[in-house]
């Protein structure tokens, strides 16, 4: 059985999140107040009491000590994966989880990355759309006659989610409900993520990843900017730059996944957003979630089978 570790991007935060785990598991609370203390963010009152969790220079560090403290629970089982992705913010955990990065610098890499996504526009100027029911050729035929509306993650056959400016947008969505998309939702996040209104940040972002030292990876990682894994001595730093201007291909991701005999599934961190959007893919694969004490336990047992 060939098995992928999957992590969540931004979105899937939920209220008290890690608060068992912490309590629970001595690995996941000493990985997660390393994250803590690297992010200088009180990462605690974040993800258990939701402080701060209005920013995504909170929320992406939170998440992602999370998914990386966790994730340090499974290794000290002797739990790995045949290969690892994750959505957006969860490709830095999955490069994690390959040894690319440490805990502590991913958590202060992607702080410093959610404050450059927020500020890449001003404040109301851009926004993110989601679309449920329309293909892609239904979604780029509606977004043509807007030359700033992107697609910016290419989530599955049937959803999409779009990134551009605000009063296009709001457009956009009577258009797209009107021509009978099935859910067509304003996300709630400060602005625009994966297209090119974001190339400024992009090239500052540029800068933070070259403070930092990156390991060839361990193990093979997918790049939400190629749809498919980090090809050998393939330019990790550019790749993640790419990613933060350019669409997230995770359907291709997925696919590709599939094609290449992965039959089993497990998303690691808060919401199960990806394990949803897998079982209605996969209907055949093993497609779990670990994201909470008892999912944890139920996990290990069927590890220990």
């Amino acid at each position: 059985m060939k098995t992928a570790f999957l992590f969540p991007g931004q979105g899937a935060q939920t209220p008290g999140m890690g608060a068992d785990l912490y309590d629970y598991s001595d690995t996941f609370r000493r990985t997660f107040d390393q994250c803590s203390q690297s992010a200088g963010v009180d990462l605690a009152a974040a993800c258990f009491e939701g402080r701060g969790m209005d920013d995504s220079e909170t929320i992406q560090p939170a998440i992602f000590a999370h998914t990386v403290s966790l994730l340090a629970v499974l290794a000290a089982e002797g739990i790995s994966a045949d290969v690892y992705a994750g959505l957006s913010l969860g490709e830095y955990s999955a490069l994690c989880a390959a040894g690319v990065l440490t805990p502590e610098a991913g958590t202060a890499l992607v702080r410093r990355r959610g404050a450059l996504m927020d500020g890449a526009m001003p404040p109301g100027e851009g926004g993110m759309l989601s679309v449920i029911g329309f293909g892609m050729e239904q979604v780029e035929a509606a977004t043509a006659p807007y030359p700033e509306v992107y697609l910016a993650n290419h989530l599955s056959d049937q959803q999409m989610v779009l990134g551009g400016r605000m009063d296009d947008l709001m457009k956009l969505k009577d258009e797209l409900e009107a021509a009978g998309a099935k859910m067509v939702t304003l996300l709630a996040v400060k602005g625009p993520s994966h297209c090119p209104l974001l190339s400024g940040a992009a090239k500052r972002f540029a800068e933070e990843l070259a403070k930092i030292d990156l390991a060839p990876p361990a193990g093979v990682v997918y790049s939400n900017a190629l749809g498919a894994p980090y090809p050998p001595h393939s330019d990790i730093r550019a790749l993640l730059c790419e990613q933060m201007r350019a669409r997230v291909r995770w359907h291709d991701c997925v696919e590709h996944m599939l094609a290449n005999g992965v039959t089993r599934f497990v998303e690691i961190g808060p919401g199960n957003v990806l394990a949803k959007l897998l079982k209605r893919r996969a209907k055949g694969a093993k497609v779990l979630s670990v994201r909470d004490v008892d999912t944890l336990k139920a996990f290990l047992s069927e590890e220990e089978g």
